[in-house]
């Protein structure tokens, strides 16, 4: 199968629901960004040209410490969040799924869920 076959609409790579296409959110004070939330709690920001991605994370990190009452340093992979990358074009709101290559032509769209305690 064509990777072009395969695209479709993006979907949550925590729970499978599809995501609703991204508007503009709260990235940061003062900072505005294109992103949305999942119906099961995950929060998804867009990189539509696919090389600021970790401006996103950043911001991503931000925002979950926050979330979690801690300093950036303190949080930790796999333990206070999940996260995933997915190939993303903006324009259209599809995906090709989990992001294999940054040379694969597609924008990003960064997704995290903070892990409750």
């Amino acid at each position: 199968m064509r990777e072009r076959d395969r695209i479709g609409a993006p979907r949550c790579p925590f729970c499978d629901a599809a995501l609703q296409r991204p508007t503009e959110v709260d990235v940061g004070e003062p900072e505005r960004g294109l992103g949305g939330t999942c119906s099961c709690g995950a929060v998804y920001l867009v990189d539509a040209t696919g090389k600021n991605v970790g401006l996103l994370m950043s911001q991503a990190l931000n925002a979950m410490a926050r979330e979690l009452g801690k300093d950036v340093g303190e949080v930790v992979p796999d333990e206070d969040y999940r996260d995933a990358i997915l190939s993303y074009d903006w324009r259209t709101h599809r995906s090709a799924g989990v992001s294999t290559s940054y040379r694969d032509g597609y924008g990003r769209l960064y997704i995290f869920k903070i892990r409750k305690r």
